[in-house]
């Protein structure tokens, strides 16, 4: 028993459990796997198409990684009721789906009508040129429903805890977007709207694949037409409306200062902030893979069960985003300067600086996921918009007079402070 007071001695539990959790290792798969893939890709891109060709490619990117923010949280709505419905199985799942994919597919056909109104306005706000890049510009926006549809089929898989199938789907739709234009560009298709078809087309497969996983498992849980408790979409939309805030506000928090210094100090200024922001920030995506696999057993477990397996978690969080980090600590900076030629002691500060904010960022992934599957998610957008009013002041006057150490230091306190009210608010909803 007195080795588990050890560092040493406390990872044995931890790396058990690990090895163990099954759903956490399928996340890791449909996480990390499409990254590896694009270490591969990634540079052919760049190196056998126009410096306009990769820049729109990256705006594309970016419209289908926001997609969901045009669902109105509704994704993350029905993860949860998906969750619910495994405690309760009255609950009308497939309804809520079912009024979420037609409130979906209502939101694409009114932002498909704006885009076309003021198509002319926008094309010039983003530098459209050309009939290629107009005609990719629309097929975005015209293969919407798809992205939106899929996403909320992929949530429901999770909630059900079918991670296997919500991963496989999640692993071929984000190597979608480094293979379609690697495969185009080598058979010399450099047509950005030939890849924009090619990602609608892909995402559709995905999106029937996911389907047909999760229909049999609906059919399967379906009660009996008087027993069934129908979820108002007043419900749904409430619950994603307020995940909506919060997604909506996380990434302005997590990007904002990358504006802030590019305004008061230069492009210049952010290369060596914005490259160790990638590298460090990325390996989020470990912690949030191992707490999204208990996601669902939080939010379908009784209370004071729930209670206990949130905070036996949240210990083996803060231990793995420790060990994570301390890592970050060491490698970023010889990483960074070999990467952009530059000494060791001029990454070391903001390395250990964005180091030690990651890894309460990584933590503060333990009580976000349980507000969100206790079903708390307005306490997450209250204690976000407090952050962020808090924060962009600071920022700003950081920027301007200390560039990017200051901007680096007031980030660590954002996270810090994000960490520890979240935790409030989880420990007000487990007292």
């Amino acid at each position: 028993m007195m080795s588990y007071r050890t560092l040493p001695g406390k990872m044995v539990p931890l790396i058990r459990a690990t090895y163990q959790n099954k759903f956490f290792l399928w996340n890791m798969f449909g996480n990390i796997g499409p990254l590896v893939f694009a270490l591969f890709a990634v540079p052919y891109i760049y190196g056998n198409a126009s410096r306009e060709y990769v820049g729109f490619l990256t705006i594309t990117w970016a419209a289908i990684g926001y997609t969901g923010l045009f669902d109105f949280g509704l994704s993350r709505a029905l993860l949860y009721f998906a969750a619910a419905s495994k405690f309760n199985r009255q609950t009308d799942l497939e309804g809520a789906i079912r009024k979420s994919v037609l409130f979906a597919i209502g939101i694409s056909i009114a932002i498909n009508l704006l885009l076309y109104l003021f198509s002319e306005r926008l094309s010039q706000s983003l530098a459209v040129r050309g009939d290629d890049q107009l005609a990719a510009m629309f097929i975005i926006s015209a293969t919407l429903p798809i992205y939106l549809v899929s996403n909320m089929i992929r949530s429901s898989l999770e909630g059900l805890e079918m991670f296997k199938e919500a991963n496989i789907f999640k692993f071929a739709a984000y190597v979608s977007l480094f293979l379609c234009p690697a495969v185009l560009i080598a058979i010399e298709d450099r047509s950005l709207s030939h890849v924009c078809v090619a990602y609608g087309a892909v995402r559709l497969a995905c999106c029937l694949y996911a389907l047909a996983k999760l229909l049999p498992r609906l059919a399967e849980r379906r009660a009996p037409a008087a027993e069934r408790v129908s979820i108002p979409i007043g419900k749904i939309l409430g619950f994603g409306g307020w995940a909506t805030v919060s997604s909506t506000i996380s990434p302005l928090m997590v990007y904002g200062d990358r504006f802030a210094l590019a305004y008061f100090n230069g492009a210049s200024a952010m290369a060596i902030y914005a490259l160790l922001q990638e590298f460090i920030g990325k390996t989020i995506l470990l912690s949030s893979s191992y707490i999204t696999s208990i996601q669902p057993k939080l939010g379908y477990l009784a209370e004071p069960e729930a209670m206990d397996l949130y905070r036996r978690e949240h210990k083996n969080v803060i231990l793995f985003s420790v060990i994570i980090y301390a890592g970050c600590l060491l490698v970023s900076p010889i990483f960074v300067a070999f990467w952009l030629d530059v000494t060791i002691a001029e990454v070391a500060f903001l390395a250990a600086a964005m180091s030690i904010g990651f890894m309460f960022n990584s933590i503060a992934q333990a009580p976000l996921a349980y507000l969100l599957a206790r079903g708390h998610p307005r306490r997450i957008a209250h204690a976000h918009v407090v952050e962020a009013l808090l924060y962009f002041p600071l920022l700003i006057v950081a920027a301007r007079q200390h560039g990017v150490v200051g901007a680096a230091i007031v980030g660590v306190l954002r996270q810090i402070f994000d960490y520890g009210i979240l935790s409030w608010q989880a420990r007000r909803q487990t007292a």
